[in-house]
């Protein structure tokens, strides 16, 4: 009689686990589709009407989203094809045409400490102007020294001519044509930036199992002696 009870409440639980199981894996599933973001190509072109300007990327990419606020595009979780991150990007093009190449943004990498960010592109028209923001910490602006603008012949531009530098880490590029860099130096160690659950979710699915099978087990063993007990007072 015991053992049949035994083995009852051993397949109860092995089901409950099942379940858990594929409730996890479903999670999971889910998480991964609400991640999903738009993705868009190099023939994709983002007009800004106000300022006679467009922008458009050299290669393929994904964002959560992508607003035109007055003559300034904000592109949330911006990821271009061959970066491992994602960030904010805020940019903006005045009398000219901007192809973008490479985007890699600022990371909190602990410690008030901020990984390097940069921007490579190419402008089209003299006169143009570009205002950029490599995802800022308004906490913690920069100063210019920390700032750089050179182009494809590594001629580096000097701070207050061609470019500046405004309080909220926003740099405004004006009257250079060509290819461009413009990076903030900084250092650190790269993070891995992807939410809490899906950096740990190896550790919080094992440790769930493990607690679920260590009271299963505790629970079992209760029943068999409360058994046994009733057993021998009979």
């Amino acid at each position: 009689m015991v053992c049949g009870a035994l083995v009852f409440h051993c397949r109860v639980y092995s089901f409950a686990l099942i379940v858990l199981l594929v409730g996890l894996s479903f999670s999971a599933f889910l998480g991964v589709v609400e991640a999903q973001e738009t993705t868009f190509s190099s023939a994709d072109v983002f007009d800004v009407p106000a300022a006679c300007g467009t922008i458009r990327f050299s290669v393929n990419g994904s964002y959560s989203s992508a607003v035109l606020d007055g003559d300034l595009w904000v592109f949330n979780n911006l990821s271009l094809s061959g970066s491992r991150f994602s960030g904010t990007l805020k940019f903006s093009a005045k009398n000219c045409n901007v192809t973008i190449h490479s985007f890699n943004p600022i990371r909190n990498i602990g410690n008030g400490s901020y990984s390097s960010c940069s921007i490579r592109y190419t402008v089209e028209g003299d006169n143009g102007e570009q205002v950029i923001n490599l995802g800022s910490n308004p906490s913690s602006p920069s100063h210019h020294s920390e700032w750089t603008v050179v182009n494809q012949n590594s001629i580096f531009f000097g701070e207050g001519k061609t470019w500046k530098l405004l309080p909220d880490d926003t740099v405004i590029v004006k009257n250079l044509s060509g290819t461009l860099n413009v990076m903030r130096y900084s250092y650190g160690y790269p993070v891995d930036n992807r939410a809490f659950y899906l950096r740990h979710s190896i550790s919080i699915s094992t440790g769930i199992l493990v607690a679920i099978t260590i009271t299963a087990a505790t629970i079992i063993t209760a029943r068999h002696n409360r058994q046994k007990h009733q057993e021998t007072l009979n």
